[in-house]
């Protein structure tokens, strides 16, 4: 299968050049693939009836010289490492010298894309270049990522938090970009990512920290970039984990553990012309929380997941792309843990459909790419009860406090056109586009009331809503950049651009100059300089836009008597402006003019020290400012009213040392190890925490201090390995510094500054261990065992964090050694 790209056939002649050799025609061949990058290395052709008349192999800069054809009818291939063939026919007259352009694709064929990118020389690739995963290793990795969700954790500088989100440069998710074959799917409410699209249907993941070139925009922290697989010219089908696992205990059995069928098929509908594919899942899974009590211990998920995609070839110059994301989901138990057993947690039902239409057009040279996207999120989360909530040093009981019902949608539509490269004081391969999106949100808000009690079970604080809110906002959003990937000479090329973004409902117009170098000192093959700067600006999710249409809280304080002894103190919720002025934003001092932005620059030296080993050492740094944070305003005591401020105040920065070394020896033998070395800070009361869909219940003051994130030691090792007789080892191997923790007293206020104390190091060995077994010359079977945490090294999730907690300091919920088996057919 051909990793994701834009299939386009382009073929431009170009004559009268006077002055052609009285021993021949002149014919200058230039070949680009689908980015407008050089293709070098890629086999020229001229095939008369006779045969084949002359050969060549484009250079550096992607052309071959013909210098002495005769007047004919000639019949010219081109062929490369990980492209489709080209054939075209080229008549040349006499005396009139010719250019041909050709413009390669993708290969149909499955192919691993780090071979295709070999062949592009480092300085072609940019200064912006990301951290690859390719999906079908992925796949082969114990845990068995089903999504691309679950994939990313295996990348360094992006973790998954205790609560399960996904942290990219330890910043929380909704200031990371997901887009997917360049469309954007992200929540617009929230902006969290929400159930990705399946792991069988991706070709690649690409990660940026640093992703320079203006055409990426609307985060500040990370970019995630999706490319799915296109089918072949033959029909494939592949049936992953077949039958469920149960829960055993004591040797009976106990039940339904999970039950994960996924079905992909693809082929060709008309040959040469329409292309489907399909991956689909289904999912039924109870995840074992181990700081409970089975059967008391299981957060349940059931739902579907399926991802389609139709490519249609037009013709030689034109490929539509059309893809279907549809994600029902139905969630038991959401967050339990020691201190939030079932009873206290929420039950939710989420449903994703994101529709996707792509068309790319080779025009004039260039490539135009034209997408229309529309992506709807719904949520409902309710409580298993009425009762209110109780929050105690020792753990919590009740029911959840908050019942949501939201629907969300976006519709966007983006354009941009690469041009054709100019040979101008060195090569320009420049590219503008533009970004229209509008998006909405509405849905009510009911919340139930919240106590908060001492270990003796005596009132200290009682939070209640005095009614249930309805809310709705809309956005239109607009962004437009130009870049020029400029390459001086051999072995130096700049990156330049600017993107501009705007935000209706902030009124607020954003500009981002960015630029990057990437520099090879000694030859294309040999090390490789990358460095860049860049100002980006997260698109505001609109649940900040909401946030003063949220149900104000009543807080009631109460004497060791039970008496009242403060209060009631009515909360309102309130939108502040952004306080920071920056020279490249413009705005209107109206609430809620929040433009969160970043400066971030890198370094970063890549060296391939032999054939098969390549290792690169970089330095990230990113400072952030105008971020949505959550103040406590003290009442007044005349009025008895304080205020919940939503302002543009929140600052963070990150620092990382990376040093990656990725070992290939095959097609299906690759070594990863990464070592990270971190430092992340920042304001705690992100509005994410609050605003989400599942929001926390007690808001506490805003400090800056050590973010949630914070890993400063991170070393990561993973492998796909295959040995003799059809048997494959994939091994990793985690070991990092603990996450920080809060300590908190008996009204749930921090204790001292928060996150200065972590858990244990962390340290996971684990492995799976397979075997292909062909059943016939069609259809094999894949037996494996995963194993985990093979040391038993003592790894808890949970603390006794409560300083009125009897327990307080005590770490447990310790996952030991264990160890699955599972089977794939493969057709």
């Amino acid at each position: 299968m051909g990793s994701r790209g834009i299939v386009t056939l382009w073929v431009f002649l170009a004559g009268c050049l006077a002055g052609a050799p009285q021993n021949g025609v002149l014919v200058d061949v230039a070949v680009v693939d689908q980015n407008g990058l050089p293709a070098p290395s890629v086999r020229i052709e001229f095939k008369s009836s006779a045969g084949v008349v002359s050969a060549a192999d484009t250079d550096s800069q992607g052309h071959a010289i013909f210098p002495r054809l005769d007047p004919a009818r000639y019949e010219v291939t081109a062929t490369g490492a990980g492209f489709e063939p080209i054939r075209r026919i080229l008549e040349l007259r006499s005396d009139q010298p010719a250019s041909l352009e050709l413009t390669m694709v993708p290969s149909l064929e499955r192919r691993e894309s780090v071979e295709v990118r070999g062949v592009v020389s480092p300085v072609e690739q940019g200064s912006s270049a990301p951290t690859v995963l390719q999906a079908q290793i992925a796949k082969e990795l114990p845990s068995r990522p089903t999504t691309v969700s679950d994939a990313l954790a295996l990348l360094p500088g992006v973790v998954r938090e205790p609560g399960g989100g996904l942290m990219i440069s330890a910043s929380p998710e909704h200031r990371s970009a997901l887009i997917v074959n360049s469309a954007d799917v992200t929540d617009p409410a929230t902006g969290q990512f929400g159930l990705t699209v399946p792991i069988d249907s991706v070709e690649t993941l690409n990660v940026y920290q640093t992703p320079y070139l203006p055409e990426f925009g609307r985060f500040t922290a990370g970019l995630v970039s999706v490319e799915t697989r296109r089918s072949g010219d033959k029909w494939k089908w592949e049936l992953n984990d077949p039958f469920p696992e149960f829960i055993i205990r004591s040797y009976h059995l106990r039940g339904l553990r999970t039950a994960t069928p996924r079905l992909n098929f693809e082929g060709p509908l008309l040959p040469g012309k329409l292309y489907l594919t399909e991956g689909f899942e289904y999912e039924v899974r109870k995840t074992l929380v181990y700081t409970l009590p089975f059967p008391y211990n299981q957060k349940k998920t059931e739902g579907i997941n399926s991802f389609s995609q139709l490519d249609w070839i037009s013709s030689s110059r034109n490929l539509f792309t059309a893809t279907a994301h549809i994600a029902p989901r139905r969630l038991g138990f959401v967050n339990i843990d020691y201190f939030n057993p079932q009873e206290t947690a929420p039950d939710a039902a989420t449903h994703n459909y994101t529709g996707t239409a792509a068309d790319r057009l080779t025009l004039l040279g260039g490539v135009l790419e034209t997408i229309f996207s529309m992506t709807r999120f719904d949520a409902r989360v309710w409580g298993r009860g009425h009762e209110n909530l109780v929050i105690t040093p020792t753990g919590n009981r009740g029911n959840y406090f908050a019942q949501r019902d939201r629907d969300a949608e976006r519709f966007s539509g983006a354009s941009s056109f690469a041009f054709a490269p100019l040979g101008k004081a060195g090569t320009h391969l420049f590219k503008i586009g533009a970004y229209v999106a509008a998006s909405s949100v509405d849905g009510e808000l009911n919340e139930h009331p919240i106590d908060i009690l001492d270990t003796q079970n005596r009132r200290l604080q009682n939070i209640s809503f005095p009614r249930s809110r309805a809310y709705n906002i809309s956005d239109v959003e607009f962004a437009f950049f130009g870049q020029d990937h400029w390459k001086v000479r051999p072995g130096l090329a700049f990156d330049l651009g600017m993107r501009s973004e705007s935000q209706q409902v902030s009124g607020a117009v954003r500009v981002a100059p960015r630029t990057g170098i990437v520099w090879s000192p000694f030859s294309d093959k040999g090390a490789v300089f990358r460095a860049g700067f860049g100002l980006f600006y997260d698109r505001v999710p609109l649940n900040v836009y909401n946030f003063n249409r949220y149900p104000n809280q009543l807080v009631t304080h109460f004497g060791p008597d039970g008496a009242v002894s403060e209060g009631p103190f009515l909360y309102l919720n309130t939108l502040g402006k952004a306080r920071v002025r920056f020279p490249f934003v413009f705005q209107r001092p109206v609430d809620g003019n929040f433009s969160p932005w970043s400066e971030t620059w890198s370094a970063q030296v890549e060296q391939p020290l032999t054939s098969f080993l390549r290792l690169r050492i970089s330095y990230v740094q990113n400072d952030s400012d105008g971020l949505a944070i959550l103040h406590s305003v003290a009442p007044d005591r005349e009025t008895n009213t304080g205020a919940y401020l939503l302002d543009g105040s929140g600052r963070a920065a990150y620092r990382q040392i990376e040093a990656t070394a990725r070992v290939r020896l095959g097609k299906e033998r690759e070594g990863f190890f990464s070592y990270v070395r971190s430092r992340a800070r920042g304001d705690l009361n992100d509005f994410g925490r609050f605003l989400g869909t599942f929001p926390l219940p007690v808001i506490r003051p805003n400090q800056y201090t050590n973010l949630p994130g914070d890993l400063p030691n991170r070393f990561l090792l993973w492998g796909v390995f295959k040995f003799p007789a059809d048997f494959r080892a994939a091994p990793v191997v985690e070991y990092r510094s603990g996450f920080p923790y809060i300590v908190t007293d008996a009204l749930q206020n921090y204790v001292g500054t928060p996150n200065q104390t972590r858990y244990p190091n962390f340290l996971s060995v684990d492995c799976r261990v397979s075997k292909d077994i062909k059943v016939n010359p069609k259809y094999s079977v894949r037996l494996s065992v995963s194993s985990f945490n093979l040391t038993n090294h003592f790894n808890p999730e949970a603390v006794h964090g409560n300083i009125a907690d009897p327990a307080y300091g005590f770490f447990f919920g310790h996952r030991g050694r264990r160890f699955t088996a599972d089977f794939d057919v493969l057709f």
